[in-house]
Formats: C-alpha cells, sequence, structure tokens
C-alpha cells in the first residue's frame, strides 16, 4: 500500500546550450513483491504540467520490485531486461500494444486566415502530416492570396496503428511557408491528440452509396452532367409521348403566367405573414393562416448546432493552427486554419491482398468559386442596451473581405428589440473571402458607435456541405407570390444533381406525376392529395421532384437564432439576431428574386366621426329653480395618441338629449395585415427620436357635464375598437349595455371591422362603472367613417363645423331655447328661468302691491277729503 511516486522530468536538449525544461509528471509504480509475479503493468498517460500550464501527456508503464536482502547479490532474483535495439529497449510484448495496418486517408483541403509571420504574409504554404513516425507532405500553394485550396487534395498513410484508441498516436500537422532563399519556418500547427471521430468502414461506405438515395448530398449545388440511362419498355412507350408532353407542360407554364393573384389579398399576405405563421403568432397573419399556405423552419439557435447538419463538417471540417505559447501571454493565439478532413480505416494484414476503395472521392473543384451571396436580417432580440435609458439604437453592419457594408442611416431608436428587415446582396470568391461576419452597433451622435456584438458565418463550410445549405429547399414551387421559386437552379435539376453526386439510379420521370430514384417510385398524388392552395404553383414535375427532395437530409428553408458576442467581452452574450444567408454560385446562373422582407409599413388612415345627439344622458346637477339639469358635451380620442376633441355644450338639456352635429378629425397610422396602430412619439422633451409602438386601434368616446367654477362631471364612456366593434343600434330605445363586449361577464356579441364595413351610424350606448358594474347612462348617435389620406384629400372635410364644412355638410344644431349659459344671456335667464318658474309669484306680488297702494292712497286721502266736505258743508 501507498508505494513511493515516480516523478518524471523532461527537458529539451540543446546542443550549443542549457537543456530547456519542457515539464514533470508522477505517477504510481505496480508492486511486485514477489519478482516472480506474472503480472504485466498497464501503459497509461500521464498528464505533463509546467507550473500551471499543461505540457502535453507521457505514455509509460512503471514496475516496482522487492528486493531480496538475504541473499548476497542484490537484484540477481530480477526478472531479464527486454531485448534492445541498438541503444533502445523494446518495449515487452505484454505491455507493448496490439498493432493493426491502417489506412489514414487524409484530405487536404486548403489553409484559411493566417496570419503574418515575422512581419511576412504567409503566401506558400506546404502541410506535413505526421503520425506513429510516418511524415506526409502536401504540395506548395502558389499564392493564397488568389487560391489557398491544395492542388492535390488526397494523401494516405499505410502505417502500423495500435488497435486500442487508448494508445493511438496523435496526428501532429504542421504548416510550414515556402520563403525565398530556402526558408520553410513553422508557421501554425495542430495536434489533434484522437482519431476516433474518424474511423469509418469503407465497405459500409460502398454500401451507403448503393442504398434508396437518403444518404450522404450534394456537393457545393454543383450542376448535373448528361447521364444515359436503359430505359425499359414501358419507358420508351413514355419517351415516344414526350413531345406531347412538353406541349402540354408549355401550355400549363403559360396559364401559370396569367393567374394574377388577389390583390386585396395581398395586403395583408407578405413574406412576414410565412414568418409569423411559423413562429405562431397567428394574430399578425390570420388571412395566411386560413389560406394554409406554407411554414418555414425557426431554429432556436445558428444553423450550425442544428442536428442534421453537424455543423457542417461532412465534408471538411476546420483545425485551428497555432504557434505555442509565449510566456508572457496567458493564452495561445490562433494564427490560422486548416481545412481537411480524415478517414481512418483497417487494412488487411498481408501486402498483396486488393485495396479497399478510397472514401475521399467525387470532390468538388478547388478552384474559387465567385458567389452571390443574400444576406437576411429580420430582427433582434434582447439586446445589450449602452445607453442610460435602458435602450439602443442598433444598425447592422455586413464585414465579408475587404467590402463593408454599413446601414448606419436606418438605425432603429429606443429599441433592444428591433425589426430590422433589410437584405444585403454581395459578391464574393469563395473560399478566398469566406467568413461573413454581421455585426450589430449603436448609433451615438456625439461618440464614436459601440459594438453590440456580432457573429461570423463560415460561407465556405455551407458550400461544401452535403445537406446543400447554400439556399434552403422551399416547401412548394411557386412561380409567383410570397412562396416564389428563389434558387438559381431548379427541383428537377437539384435531384438530377443529388443522383449524381451520390451514385444513386434516376431520376426517371414517368410523365408529370410519378417518378423513381433508386429503388423507390413516387407519386405526385401521394404528396399532394388535394389541389394545392396557392394558385400560384408551378409545373408538376418540378412539384414533384421537390416533394422527392424533401424526404432527403437537406437543409430546408429557415430562419436561424444566431448569438452576437463582443470582441471586448468574450464568452458573455450580448443579444441574438434573426437571420438567414443565401449563397449562389454564379456558375449554375443567375438567381431568382429576392424575399422582400422589409418591415410592415404603416398605412395612414384619417378617422372621421360625427357626433350628431346624445339621448337619456343622466341628469346631474340641480338648478336654482329645483330643476334636474345637465350642460352635456362629448369628448373623444383615439387611446395611445391622446389628442383630445370634443363638441360644444348642449346648455341646460332638462331631458338627457343633446345635439351637437360635430364632427371630430382623427388621422393615424396603422398596419394592416398585423391589425395594429403605429405610434411615434417622443418619450421626453429632449428625446432626439420618436420611439414606435403598436397598439390596438381604440376610439374611446366620453360624455361629461360641463361646469364653470369647478371641475366638469364625468358621466359615461365607451371604448371601440375599430377592428371589432359592436353594430350600432338603429333606434335609440334599443340600444343597452348589453351591445357591448364584456370580459367580467363574458357576454359575447357580433363584432365588425370598421376597415371592412367603412362607415356606421346608430346609437351606441354609454356607461359607467365606478361601482364595479356597467351602469347605463347615456346613448350617443354617431356616425363613423375611416378614409385613407387619398380619399381625405379628394373629399375633405373641417373639424367641428369649420371649413370645409363638407362630406357631409353639419348644420349648426337645432336646440331648444332653454339651452343657454345662464350668466351670459340674462334677457333669456329672466325669461326661461325666472319667469317660466316664478311668473304667478311676479303676478300675485304686482296685484297686493297695487291693493296696498290703493288702501295707501285711500287712506292717505281720506280724512282730507272728509274735512274738506265736513268744512264745506
Amino acid at each position: 500500500e501507498n508505494p513511493p511516486e515516480v516523478m518524471i522530468e523532461l527537458f529539451d536538449y540543446d546542443k550549443f546550450g542549457s537543456n530547456e525544461f519542457l515539464g514533470r509528471t508522477k505517477a504510481v509504480p505496480m508492486v511486485k513483491l514477489d519478482p516472480a509475479d506474472a503480472r504485466m503493468p498497464v501503459l497509461q498517460w500521464y498528464p505533463i504540467s509546467r507550473g500551471q500550464e499543461d505540457g502535453g501527456e507521457l505514455l509509460a508503464a512503471f514496475e516496482l520490485f522487492l528486493l531480496n536482502q538475504q541473499m548476497g547479490l542484490a537484484g540477481s532474483d530480477l526478472p531479464f531486461l527486454p531485448p534492445k535495439k541498438g541503444d533502445l529497449f523494446l518495449v515487452p510484448n505484454g505491455i507493448r500494444p496490439v498493432m493493426q495496418r491502417t489506412a489514414i486517408e487524409v484530405l487536404c483541403w486548403g489553409v484559411r486566415n493566417m496570419q503574418k509571420f515575422q512581419l511576412s504574409a504567409v503566401t506558400s504554404p506546404s502541410i506535413e502530416f505526421e503520425c506513429g513516425g510516418h511524415v506526409k507532405e502536401s504540395n506548395v500553394i502558389k499564392s493564397t492570396k488568389k487560391n489557398p485550396n491544395f492542388t492535390e487534395n488526397i494523401l494516405f498513410f499505410d502505417v502500423m496503428l495500435p488497435r486500442e484508441e487508448l494508445y493511438m498516436p496523435p496526428m501532429n500537422i504542421r504548416v510550414r511557408d515556402h520563403r525565398q532563399f530556402g526558408r520553410k519556418p513553422t508557421v501554425g500547427i495542430h495536434v489533434l491528440k484522437s482519431l476516433e471521430e474518424f474511423r469509418c468502414d469503407p465497405v459500409q461506405a460502398e454500401l451507403a452509396e448503393d442504398d434508396d438515395g437518403v444518404q450522404g448530398g450534394l456537393v457545393n449545388g454543383g450542376r448535373g452532367g448528361e447521364h444515359v440511362i436503359d430505359m425499359p419498355a414501358e419507358e420508351r412507350k413514355v419517351e415516344k409521348i414526350k413531345p406531347l408532353i412538353n406541349i402540354a407542360k408549355s401550355k400549363l407554364d403559360s396559364a401559370f403566367q396569367r393567374m394574377k393573384p388577389d390583390p386585396v389579398v395581398d395586403e395583408e399576405i407578405d413574406w412576414w405573414s410565412k414568418y409569423y405563421a411559423s413562429t405562431g403568432q397567428t394574430h399578425k397573419c390570420k388571412k395566411y393562416i386560413e389560406k394554409g399556405q406554407d411554414k418555414i423552419e425557426v431554429y432556436q439557435t445558428h444553423l450550425e448546432d442544428v442536428d442534421f447538419t453537424n455543423g457542417f463538417s461532412d465534408f471538411c471540417s476546420t483545425f485551428e493552427l497555432q504557434r505555442g505559447k509565449d510566456e508572457e501571454d496567458e493564452e495561445s493565439s490562433v494564427v490560422g486554419e486548416f481545412k481537411g478532413g480524415f478517414k481512418v480505416y483497417p487494412l488487411p494484414p498481408d501486402p498483396n491482398d486488393e485495396m479497399p476503395s478510397k472514401v475521399f472521392t467525387n470532390l468538388p473543384s478547388s478552384t474559387p468559386e465567385e458567389c452571390i451571396v443574400r444576406v437576411y436580417v429580420i430582427c433582434g432580440i434582447d439586446f445589450q442596451p449602452n445607453d442610460t435609458s435602458g435602450l439602443a439604437d442598433p444598425y447592422i453592419e455586413i464585414i465579408l473581405g475587404n467590402k463593408k457594408i454599413s446601414d448606419r442611416d436606418n438605425y432603429k431608436p429606443n429599441t433592444i428589440d428591433p425589426v430590422f428587415g433589410q437584405m444585403f446582396e454581395l459578391t464574393t470568391m469563395l473560399p478566398v473571402q469566406k467568413d461573413l461576419t454581421i455585426r450589430i452597433k449603436d448609433y451615438d451622435i456625439i461618440s464614436s458607435d459601440d459594438v453590440i456584438g456580432e457573429t461570423t458565418i463560415d460561407l465556405e463550410n455551407r458550400y461544401l456541405s452535403k445537406v446543400r445549405a447554400t439556399c434552403g429547399l422551399q416547401k412548394s414551387y411557386c412561380i409567383a407570390g410570397v412562396n416564389q421559386w428563389r434558387d438559381c437552379i431548379k427541383p428537377r435539376q437539384i435531384l438530377e444533381n443529388y443522383c449524381k453526386q451520390n451514385h444513386v439510379s434516376g431520376p426517371h420521370f414517368y410523365g408529370n406525376n410519378s417518378v423513381k430514384v433508386g429503388k423507390k417510385i413516387h407519386n405526385l398524388a401521394d404528396y399532394e392529395p388535394n389541389k394545392p392552395v396557392d394558385p400560384n404553383v408551378g409545373p408538376a414535375d418540378e412539384r414533384l421532384a421537390l416533394h422527392v427532395l424533401h424526404t432527403l437530409p437537406m437543409v430546408k428553408e429557415h430562419v436561424e437564432t444566431r448569438p452576437l458576442f463582443n470582441p471586448i467581452q468574450p464568452g458573455i452574450e450580448q443579444g441574438k439576431i434573426q437571420m438567414w444567408v443565401d449563397i449562389f454560385p454564379k456558375s449554375l446562373g443567375p438567381p431568382g428574386p429576392p424575399f422582400n422582407i422589409e418591415a410592415r409599413k404603416a398605412k395612414d388612415y384619417v378617422l372621421r366621426i360625427i357626433i350628431w345627439n346624445t339621448v337619456d344622458v343622466v341628469l346631474d346637477e340641480e338648478s336654482i329653480t329645483g330643476e334636474k339639469m345637465s350642460d352635456i358635451y362629448v369628448k373623444g380620442w383615439v387611446s395611445g395618441i391622446d389628442e383630445k376633441q370634443k363638441t360644444d355644450v348642449h346648455y341646460r338639456s332638462l331631458d338627457g338629449e343633446g345635439n351637437f352635429n360635430w364632427r371630430f378629425i382623427f388621422p393615424f397610422s396603422y398596419v394592416p395585415a398585423e391589425q395594429v396602430m403605429e405610434v411615434r412619439k417622443k418619450e421626453h422633451f429632449w428625446s432626439l427620436d420618436e420611439t414606435v409602438q403598436h397598439l390596438q386601434p381604440n376610439i374611446v368616446i366620453q360624455v361629461w357635464d360641463n361646469d364653470k367654477f369647478s371641475m366638469d362631471d364625468f358621466l359615461g364612456t365607451v371604448s371601440l375598437n375599430l377592428n371589432a366593434m359592436p353594430m350600432p343600434a338603429k333606434k335609440a330605445s334599443s340600444c343597452k349595455v348589453s351591445m357591448l363586449p364584456d370580459i367580467t361577464t363574458g357576454s359575447e356579441v357580433k363584432l365588425v371591422s370598421l376597415f371592412e364595413q367603412k362607415r356606421l351610424r346608430g346609437f351606441w350606448p354609454v356607461y359607467n362603472d365606478d361601482t364595479g358594474t356597467r351602469t347605463l347612462t347615456g346613448k350617443v348617435e354617431m356616425e363613423m367613417e375611416l378614409v385613407s389620406v387619398e380619399e381625405a384629400e379628394e373629399r375633405p372635410a373641417g373639424q367641428g363645423q369649420e371649413e370645409p364644412n363638407m362630406n357631409p355638410k353639419l348644420d349648426p344644431p337645432k336646440r331648444p331655447e332653454t339651452s343657454f349659459l345662464w350668466f351670459t344671456s340674462p334677457w333669456k335667464t329672466m325669461r326661461y328661468i325666472i319667469w317660466r318658474n316664478y311668473k304667478w309669484y311676479f303676478i300675485g306680488f304686482l296685484v297686493l302691491l297695487l291693493i296696498l297702494l290703493l288702501v295707501f292712497l285711500f287712506l292717505y286721502s281720506f280724512p282730507g277729503e272728509v274735512s274738506q266736505w265736513i268744512v264745506n258743508g
């Protein structure tokens, strides 16, 4: 128990200087108390450390023997030493791993992003591969600026390697740059510790090529060549009627071209409808869902992390090259990339036996390919804010090679969840310019723009991948509309290319409705039992080929979600963007029209509301004469805009009736497809940009009682959603609170859209719910008309009763004579208030006063008259 540990130190031998310390490791030996013990130690990997750094691994085994001190000769009972080969001992058979003849195929594709070495660019590199003491060297690239790929791509190792993966030696990859005067400095190295993931069985690989055509895939979407098919007799009969089929096909194509979609539906059906239908936001794409059209795949991660893509390493992998570690730097520097792959499989022990077929076959051309790249950036999610307000002003910057596109002028103000809706088209030469960087920056007026985050896409991996990641397959083949085919080659050509690249027989078309691929026959009726819902679908043979392609492991039409990282804060996510990339090689022809993913633009509308009358409004005040009355006026506004308008006042309404003939005019912006209103306003007076909000188009109508010397009294309100508002009552007697939808009671009523009806007139109830229940407090007769800005200019109308007073012309309301403001009309106050209510009191008072006057005159004149009458006899 607890044997002593063995310490091993490793040095780098130098002839003219002191040996350099490489590291040390420690091991626990196998203890043998009896030298005759037949147990054999097991080789193990021991980690080598150099301080806090990793210095590699040591493969070794250790034994510790107990010496018999009673015998005179120490060590005489130890087992014999193993035989020597030169100055070195041979590893005993019990310890040495079992070796087998192994083949290693090396796909030496090219080098990428090589950084300068000793202030000079790496322009003519070659690569050395070393495994198990065997070295293979590639040819030299003439100029990495013109073509960073190797002209000879395949290297082959025939070596004896351990059968167990634990003892497999590493694959050392060393890149040398060929410079003047014969100098070949090492400019990058990579140590591949394990080749386990590259093991394969060449026999199985050959069987996979003869299956039903569901394995493998296209490489770079190459064009299919001509091929000869041994057609049976039935197929020859079909061949004879091909001219007739072609004529019918051309007529069908012309018929499809003449078909035009419904222009009314087109306003609300666009690419965003397809996106929202795929993300479950059904309230923004109702008509698109009703038509049952195509959806797309929306991945919540970047495309490289989707299961079937395997990081697009099916053709070749990317290995980072380093130059070792500098003692002053804590991190190792990546100085370039090696593009390549390995295939490891056993060989027959007898060298005279037939060699198995090579795995790396049918390689694409290594010459550069000019491509058109379309970058679609849809939206951002949870950006890290850089402003003190907790928001940002993001915009997009695209970098590809030496090309840079900045969309700074179209920054999105005051948001961390922007909707970009931008498409950028660039031309690049793959693989010379392969790294596409999408950078999100924060717009600043005074200081320099800050980088929020960025993401980089390796276009070459997608271009070379067998899952055909250049352009996602759409679900249907359409010649027009939002699902119009955008690839540079049609589905039938893609299927032919797939069969050619993967040695699959076919495709053999039987007419336009049946095709044989491999050993399976596909019928169009099996995929389309009903008539296609999209009126813009293309020919039957193209649709059938597309259905077959969807059964193969290929990238479908999609949107990927890519995380953003800031170089200053690596490893910390700064938000995400949803996007996708299309790559079109120019050798395949021009691509189809791009998708229009511009953000939905709001359409300007004008809402005209004419307040005709009010009926049965509660009488909230009591006059000095004790009468119940209200000074009624109506107020209205659009929720979110909050620019209130109100009518004049109908004074002294004694029966709850008010007459107005007053017009409200509310301009607003509306997004028809999403059925929301777009409101733009500055949050603070010092704000430079307007903040955009999307709200429901609600109109609020309220009835108030006017007071001159106190606050106005609220009488009732009604809020109407212009998308789903109740039908008005034709008569005031049938206008009730039950007409309105109520969430609390769950009552359902018939709702209509003013955007479809355009005009409505009738009575709507207003209510007061201060008590918790809706109480009817009046009825408003009004007319609502919704017009576009163009129609508003053609048919102008003034606010209130101002000019232009037309469409329709509003006459002054005919109000009763009792409607007036008492302290501004004293005569009317005397006539309609005082005289009407107190006239008998006035008449009685005058009669009494007259009688009193007569009595007073009688009493005043009677003594004098009596005296005069007595004196005069």
